[in-house]
């Protein structure tokens, strides 16, 4: 019998979601989803089908990048982002680094400075149930966004300095999830870090007993629809909740 190894995990304790992104008209005429930033997870977005554009802003200002199919755009934390789909055709997959932190508050939509500076109203303005909800939430986070893009066009210290005050506040709105995401990580993708070095080391004495652990599992394409901040998304399940484990071949029941 063979030892049956730790559940599966996404390489690098990822997590990969499919969305169809929003296709109704934001305050100012744009079809698409809630700008927002990470504090900690770098994303990518990868083209399944249709065309749009991402909107984005830094330290180094606005831009405006065109998304076709196939096309992967990837981005760190700190980058305010904004899924344009004018045509409505727009799906991606998305990798999302540490194992779904932005489920757990890693997400901080661009409100203004009136929603960001008050943890109550933040708060009441990132909680969701309905779809009108999730608009509303887009909407007040559209209005933030173009704010920051206007302080900006007017000059780039002025943007910089807007900017910074949004960081402030992002930091400061989620600073009760801090102790979650230290457990996460620390029991996930530094692990994950940590058991590929151990695995080299043993390779390199002539070892590898982990090979005789190999495991796979699927994950179903169907799942459960939400709304999120971007559009309508469904997620994989985490594969440590469906793994399946194989033994070779003459001991499998």
């Amino acid at each position: 019998m063979v030892t049956i190894p730790e559940p599966l995990r996404m390489p690098g304790s990822t997590l990969i979601t499919r969305l169809k992104v929003y296709d109704t008209a934001a305050p100012d005429g744009q079809r698409g989803g809630t700008p927002h930033v990470h504090l900690l997870c770098s994303e990518l977005y990868f083209v399944l089908s249709g065309q749009g554009e991402v909107e984005i802003i830094d330290s180094k200002g606005f831009a405006r990048i065109e998304l076709r199919q196939n096309d992967a755009f990837l981005f760190s934390p700190g980058t305010i982002h904004r899924l344009i789909n004018p045509h409505g055709d727009l799906h991606l997959l998305i990798t999302m680094q540490n194992s779904g932190l932005p489920e757990r508050g890693d997400n901080v939509v661009t409100f203004d400075e009136s929603i960001m500076g008050d943890e109550d109203r933040f708060t009441d303005a990132m909680r969701v149930t309905t779809f009108d909800d999730v608009m509303r939430r887009r909407d007040a986070g559209v209005y933030g966004f173009l704010a920051l893009k206007a302080a900006f066009e007017q000059d780039v210290e002025q943007g910089r300095a807007a900017l910074s005050q949004f960081y402030r506040h992002a930091v400061a709105r989620a600073d009760k999830h801090y102790p979650e995401w230290a457990v996460v990580i620390t029991g996930g993708a530094m692990q994950d870090s940590t058991q590929s070095f151990a695995r080299a080391a043993d390779l390199m004495t002539g070892g590898g007993d982990h090979l005789y652990q190999a495991a796979h599992v699927l994950m179903p394409g169907g799942g459960v629809e939400k709304f999120g901040f971007c559009g309508i998304i469904t997620r994989y399940f985490d594969p440590a909740t469906l793994a399946v484990r194989f033994q070779p071949e003459g001991e499998r029941q």
